[in-house]
């Protein structure tokens, strides 16, 4: 949500407006109707020559408010003490809040409520339950309802299946070659069982078994968390070389790195 003013020291998105030999204004996306102002001194770490090497109109950046005068209304700003890497963090936030806010207002027109609702139902529990609401919506895509930890009933469903229809859950992927055998009669059934059994034995994750020859299989666990893909690989593992071993086969499997 848009807050009033910023405070110094504090890191804000800004979008250049105007530049001229001295320095740049530059408007502050997250502040409505607030500007700020870059001196020359405070674009670059070098010596700067000629300003617009270093700075283009309508160009997105991420700045430091150095000084708030609110008798002028003036807010000061410094691109030299953000690193590039703060700089690239503080602007992918931004585009990842911005994005959420609109899959909030698609929510609230799906269900015919204002925006000012959906923010307090729904965005302010996410944001009790998870560090930032780009990790909650990632969760619910892959989770489900589970994952939409204190928003109430009459928004889940609605929540649910936009997510799964608009964010990208960035998949962690672990990976073992597993190597089988089973030198009884019926040991290829025997052993296509295993794999279906343990396959379906990773319930937290996504199982895949890719044939490679010489009765080997590529195992892929994939998972939004890679702790729980670490989990379930060991789990497939465990069950595959349980139930052949039993069956009087035997399994291994060759984590890959």
């Amino acid at each position: 949500m848009q807050k009033e003013i910023p405070e110094i020291g504090e890191v804000v998105v800004c979008k250049i407006s105007k530049i001229l030999d001295y320095g740049v204004f530059a408007e502050l996306l997250e502040y409505e109707g607030l500007n700020g102002f870059v001196h020359i001194s405070q674009v670059a770490s070098s010596w700067v020559k000629n300003i617009r090497n270093f700075v283009k109109e309508n160009q997105i950046r991420a700045a430091q408010v150095t000084h708030v005068d609110f008798a002028k209304g003036q807010i000061d700003l410094s691109f030299t003490k953000v690193s590039a890497g703060a700089q690239r963090a503080k602007i992918d936030s931004w585009k990842f809040l911005k994005r959420n806010q609109k899959l909030l207002e698609i929510l609230a027109k799906e269900k015919k409520s204002s925006f000012e609702t959906v923010w307090k139902e729904v965005a302010e529990p996410l944001m009790q339950n998870y560090d930032s609401l780009q990790e909650a919506f990632q969760q619910i895509a892959f989770k489900g309802k589970e994952a939409a930890k204190g928003v109430p009933e009459k928004w889940q469903q609605s929540l649910v299946e936009l997510m799964k229809k608009s964010v990208e859950v960035p998949k962690r992927t672990v990976r073992g070659i597993v190597a089988v055998s089973c030198p009884k009669p019926d040991g290829a059934e025997l052993i296509k069982h295993a794999l279906i059994k343990a396959r379906n034995s990773g319930k937290d994750a996504s199982v895949e078994l890719y044939y490679v020859g010489s009765g080997k299989w590529d195992l892929r666990v994939s998972s939004f968390d890679f702790k729980v893909a670490e989990r379930v690989l060991a789990t497939v593992s465990e069950s595959l070389a349980g139930f052949l071993k039993a069956a009087g086969g035997s399994a291994s499997v060759q984590r890959l790195d």
